[in-house]
């Protein structure tokens, strides 16, 4: 009977072996739990991060889409706030083709042909009409808060109808709003359809595209009265991405451009989510020749 307990009382644990297992396992166990939190933490950021820069490189594909379409010389920014809040404004090309007799001297006139457009525009409405636009204060001076429209000499003019010249012909009619008189020859002969101007304005954290507002010779960088009254039934508002921390950054700078030299746009735009950042540089460039 004494050898069977003592054999019995060998096959057991001491205290101090109980304790140094349960210290190694919670060692172990604290181990996989943090590699296990980090792996996740690593997941989530780097997923955060994928979808910050893919909302970034949706809207700056958007920007350039848009700005590399844009009339020359037509491309003009307002000053970055400290907060990073800026507009970036550009007439919008619809259509460009070659012109024929426009008027360019005398008292003007209203008709005038162009060879047709590659896609068709006759039977289309709106649009304006622009030959040789080489000066930015030229192409802004109309429709605005101090004058009933374009002056009767210069490079853009509203168009009232486009229509077929001729059946057997290859050519299109243009047929002005009003009497006028373009100011320059193009030394192409170049002849552009274009749509009212658009802004791309970075507002606090989001990206903010705005049509519909007109010609203004002042460049819109607000909502204020007379530039970007976003809710008056007029002007048209569309959020482009959020998610913007663009203080203390230029968001759109634009190099000069020439006859020779295309205008190179550079953008830059940081979003956050949290801790998680990603900073977007882009550069476009735009027609250079008018």
């Amino acid at each position: 009977m004494g050898n069977i307990t003592s054999i019995a009382r060998g096959c057991g644990f001491t205290i101090v072996e109980l304790v140094v297992t349960i210290l190694i396992s919670a060692i172990m166990a604290i181990g996989i739990v943090q590699y296990i939190g980090d792996s996740v933490t690593g997941i989530a950021s780097s997923t955060a991060r994928n979808q910050l820069a893919t909302a970034g490189r949706t809207a700056i594909d958007r920007l350039a889409m848009e700005l590399h379409n844009a009339l020359p010389n037509s491309i003009r920014v307002t000053t970055a706030t400290g907060g990073g809040d800026q507009c970036i404004e550009f007439v919008p090309v619809r259509a460009a083709t070659s012109y024929i007799d426009p008027p360019f001297t005398g008292g003007g006139g209203t008709t005038f042909d162009v060879v047709d457009f590659t896609p068709s525009q006759e039977g289309t409405s709106g649009g304006y009409a622009v030959i040789y636009p080489n000066d930015i204060d030229d192409i802004y001076d109309g429709e605005n808060p101090t004058t009933t429209g374009f002056p009767a000499r210069g490079p853009i003019e509203e168009i009232d109808t486009i229509s077929d010249t001729a059946p057997t012909s290859d050519a299109s009619t243009i047929v002005l709003r009003e009497t006028h008189r373009f100011q320059r020859r193009s030394p192409y002969q170049r002849f552009f359809l274009v749509d009212q101007p658009v802004s791309f304005c970075t507002v606090g954290t989001r990206i903010y595209r705005y049509t519909n507002y007109g010609f203004k010779s002042s460049q819109p960088d607000s909502e204020g009265p007379g530039e970007f009254p976003a809710y008056n039934g007029t002007t048209d508002k569309m959020l482009i991405t959020d998610s913007i921390e663009n203080a203390g950054l230029t968001a759109f700078t634009v190099s000069p451009q020439s006859l020779q030299r295309n205008a190179l746009i550079s953008i830059r735009l940081k979003l956050t989510s949290g801790t998680d950042s990603v900073d977007i540089n882009h550069e476009t460039l735009t027609r250079s020749v008018p």
